[in-house]
C-alpha cells in the first residue's frame, strides 16, 4: 500500500471518531432485517445499523489496518478493565448459540466486538481531555438546540431527516409529563426517548464542566455557552435518572477536585454550579407543576397516573426479569433477547415487553451469571483502583472521566439503555476506555 494511503489511516480514523462522538445519540439509522414480533417495540427485534455505528467502524478499521501494516504494542489499559471486557464478549458470543433468537443476538454480539475494538482504539489514541471537547461540545449543543426548540413549540421542528421523531404531545406513546389538565411535551433532541438524551446531556456536561475549571483559553466562553444550553435541555428532559446522575456525578468531581488540587479550583467548580442554578431557576418555577410530578410533589407517585404507571412498570419488569435470570441463571437467554423471553415466558403481561431498567441485572439475564460477574467487575473495579491508590494525585482528565463513569453507573440503576441501545453503549465503552487510559497515565506519572 501506498506509504501516503498508509499515513493517511490515522486521520481518517481520528475524524471517524470525532464523529462517532457528534453521532451518538442520533436515532438515525437504516433498518438491516425486519424480524416484527408483535406486540414487542420492532426496535427491539429489527436489525438496525445507526449513524454512529458507520462512523464507529470507519474509526477502528482504518486504526487495525494501520497496526497491521505498522505494527506496534498495543495499550489494552489495566488488566481489571480489559479481561472483564473480554469476558463479557466472549459469555455474548456464546450464549448467542442457545439465544431465543439467535440471529438477533449474534447481531448484538457483533456489535459488543465492535465496541472493543472502539475500546481500544480510545485507550490508544485519547491522550487528553482537550481531544474530547469539541466532538462532546457538538454533541450536546446540537441535541440541546433541538430539545429547547421541541419544549417551546411543543412538537417536533421538522427535522426527520435526521432522525427526529415526529412528536405531538397529545399523541399516545410520546413521552409527557402531565397534571390532571396539561400535558407538557419532554425534550427528545433527535435521540430515541428523553431519559436518552438526558444522560447524554448529562456525560457530555460533566466533561465540560472539568475542562472549564482547569483550562484558560478562548475555548472557555463556548464552552460555557456549551453548558449552560444543555443543562437547560436536560430539565426540559425531565428525565429523573439523568438528574440523579448529574448531582452524583458533580458531587464526585468537586470531592476529587477538593482533595487533590486544593481551594482554588474547586471554588471555580461551586461558582459555575452556581451559575448553572441561577440559569436553571427560571426555568424550573415557571415549570414548577410539572416539576413537582416528576419530583412527587402532592403525592404525584400515588394519583397521576403516568407516574404510577412508570414506578409500577419498573417494578414488573425487575420482578419478571429475576425470575427468568433464576430459570437460567448459567448461560442465561441470549444478549438482546429479554423481550422476546418475557413474551415466551409471560404472553399475558401486565407492560410492554422490554429489559429490566437495572443494566446489572439485564447483563445476569442474557450473558447468565458468568456475564454479570464480568459486568460486576467492570462496575466495581474503578473505585476499588482509586481508593487503593488514594494518596496518588489525581490528574483533572483523570477527575473527569471518574464523574463521567459514575454518572453512567447511577443511570444503569434506573434505565437500561447504557447496556443494549446504541448512544449508552458508546458512552459506556467510552467512559470505560478514557477511565483506562487516564488511570494508566496518572499512575505512571506517579511512579516517575
Amino acid at each position: 500500500m501506498p506509504k501516503k494511503i498508509v499515513d493517511l489511516l490515522p486521520k481518517l480514523s481520528w475524524g471517524a471518531f470525532i464523529a462517532t462522538i457528534i453521532l451518538a445519540p442520533f436515532r438515525f439509522r437504516f433498518l438491516l432485517l425486519e424480524q416484527p414480533v408483535p406486540p414487542i417495540w420492532r426496535d427491539y427485534t429489527d436489525l438496525l445499523l445507526f449513524a454512529s455505528d458507520i462512523a464507529l467502524l470507519l474509526a477502528i478499521f482504518p486504526w487495525f489496518l494501520y497496526l497491521y501494516l505498522r505494527p506496534r504494542k498495543v495499550n489494552a489499559g489495566p488488566q481489571f478493565i480489559i479481561w472483564p471486557l473480554l469476558g463479557l464478549t466472549t459469555m455474548a458470543a456464546l450464549g448467542s448459540l442457545w439465544s431465543i433468537d439467535l440471529l438477533l443476538s449474534l447481531y448484538h454480539s457483533i456489535r459488543l466486538l465492535a465496541l472493543l475494538g472502539f475500546y481500544l482504539y480510545v485507550v490508544n489514541n485519547v491522550s487528553s481531555l482537550r481531544q474530547l471537547i469539541a466532538p462532546v461540545g457538538m454533541q450536546i449543543t446540537i441535541q440541546s438546540v433541538v430539545g429547547i426548540a421541541q419544549s417551546i413549540e411543543q412538537k417536533s421542528i421538522g427535522l426527520q431527516l435526521l432522525g427526529e421523531y415526529v412528536l405531538n404531545p397529545a399523541w399516545h406513546g410520546v413521552s409527557v409529563v402531565f397534571t390532571e389538565s396539561e400535558r407538557l411535551l419532554r425534550a427528545y433532541g433527535l435521540s430515541d426517548h428523553p431519559n436518552i438524551l438526558g444522560g447524554c446531556l448529562v456525560f457530555g456536561i460533566l466533561f465540560l464542566y472539568v475542562y472549564w475549571i482547569y483550562e484558560k483559553n478562548r475555548l472557555q466562553i463556548l464552552v460555557l455557552a456549551a453548558i449552560f444550553l444543555s443543562v437547560l435541555c436536560l430539565f426540559f428532559t425531565y428525565s429523573r435518572s439523568a438528574w440523579l446522575a448529574s448531582l452524583f456525578g458533580f458531587a464526585l468531581i468537586l470531592l476529587m477536585i477538593h482533595r487533590n488540587q486544593g481551594s482554588k479550583y474547586f471554588s471555580k467548580g461551586i461558582l459555575l454550579l452556581f451559575l448553572i442554578g441561577l440559569i436553571l431557576l427560571p426555568a424550573a418555577w415557571v415549570n414548577r407543576e410539572f416539576l413537582g410530578v416528576r419530583l412527587g410533589a402532592e403525592g404525584s407517585f400515588q394519583e397521576i397516573p403516568s407516574e404510577i404507571g412508570s414506578i409500577g412498570e419498573r417494578r414488573v419488569l425487575v420482578s419478571a426479569a429475576n425470575m427468568l435470570f433464576e430459570e437460567n441463571a448459567l448461560l442465561g437467554i441470549g444478549i438482546g433477547a429479554t423481550p422476546q423471553a418475557l413474551l415466551s415466558r409471560f404472553p399475558n403481561f401486565a407492560v410492554s415487553y422490554q429489559p429490566a431498567h437495572f443494566v446489572l441485572l439485564d447483563a445476569a439475564v442474557e450473558t447468565g451469571m458468568f456475564g454479570a460477574a464480568f459486568y460486576l467487575v467492570l462496575l466495581l473495579a474503578p473505585w476499588l483502583a482509586l481508593y487503593l491508590n488514594r494518596r496518588m494525585k489525581f490528574p483533572h482528565d483523570l477527575i473527569a472521566a471518574s464523574g463521567v463513569l459514575l454518572s453512567l453507573t447511577i443511570v444503569g440503576f434506573f434505565d437500561y439503555y447504557t447496556w443494549l441501545l446504541a448512544p449508552g453503549r458508546i458512552w459506556q465503552w467510552l467512559a470505560w476506555a478514557l477511565w483506562a487510559r487516564f488511570y494508566v497515565d496518572a499512575r505512571a506519572n506517579a511512579k516517575s
